[in-house]
């Protein structure tokens, strides 16, 4: 599996992508693939849809090099620009206007890539619990406690994929906690905090 780029040769990257180095924008796309993948799955549950909007996003992305501006966090907009495409592709299918579907589109927490990694049966049961509970919250609740804590974003950068406001950020991140204290067992939740550590270390693995 490819490593996930440090955010400063991120940048340097993309600066040099959008001088017009190919290569520098093959090496984005190899060291967040995975990361893009796995966020898409979680949007749409087809895989090969899920590559289609990726492809069509570096393309998109190669042939508007020299109007592409410069960005804080490199991953964080590559999730942006992933969940518009695939949010407009759907809602092409669905003939619905993609400002309605932004609101209504499913959102699921998988956590099968990573039990490859767990020896521990009954850290296996943990995980899947967690992943029960999780998948139990609201849509937009599931989406931000992904966003934080799979893929390690920061409350801003959560704002800008979210577009909500970093307080309205701050707000959904505590209902989520609540909600997951009342069905957890303080046992739990020091495993939930521990299975987080556990994700930022590693990251999915590849998903072509």
């Amino acid at each position: 599996m490819s490593r996930r780029l440090p955010s400063e040769e991120a940048q340097q990257l993309w600066q040099e992508y959008r001088s017009g180095d190919m290569y520098a924008l093959a090496k984005i796309m190899q060291s967040y693939y995975a990361d893009l993948f796995h966020w898409g799955m979680r949007l749409h549950a087809d895989p090969e849809f899920v590559k289609d909007c990726i492809q069509e996003l570096f393309l998109n992305l190669w042939k508007r090099q020299e109007s592409v501006n410069a960005v804080e966090n490199v991953r964080a907009y590559l999730l942006v620009v992933l969940k518009t495409r695939i949010l407009r592709e759907l809602s092409k299918k669905h003939t619905t206007h993609q400002s309605t579907l932004s609101e209504e589109y499913a959102f699921s927490v998988e956590f099968s890539a990573d039990v490859r990694l767990i020896e521990e049966e009954n850290e296996v049961y943990q995980v899947r619990k967690l992943e029960r509970v999780i998948n139990h919250l609201p849509e937009r609740q599931k989406e931000l406690i992904y966003l934080r804590f799979y893929q390690n974003l920061s409350f801003e950068q959560i704002a800008d994929v979210m577009q909500l406001g970093r307080q309205s950020v701050y707000n959904l991140l505590q209902k989520s906690l609540i909600s997951l204290r009342k069905n957890w067992t303080v046992k739990c939740i020091g495993f939930f905090i521990q299975f987080t550590v556990f994700c930022l270390r590693y990251s999915v693995a590849d998903a072509c």
